[in-house]
């Protein structure tokens, strides 16, 4: 990741928000940064939602 991001976790009916930092290393477990508006990802033996779009924007893709 080039850029700080937030994702949220959700944990028995409960959500919390987290900060993925810009040296973060994540890995896509489910969707598609370009066509779903959230996808799940794996950090820090976690599975998180992030928005695609920040997704893209941190790991520098030209199509944000």
């Amino acid at each position: 990741m080039k850029n700080d991001s937030k994702a949220i976790f959700s944990e028995d009916k409960q959500w919390r928000v987290i900060v993925v930092p810009a040296s973060a290393q994540v890995v896509i477990v489910q969707g598609d940064i370009e066509q779903d508006r959230f996808v799940k990802i794996r950090y820090q033996d976690k599975v998180l939602l992030i928005l695609s779009e920040d997704l893209r924007r941190g790991i520098g893709s030209e199509s944000v």
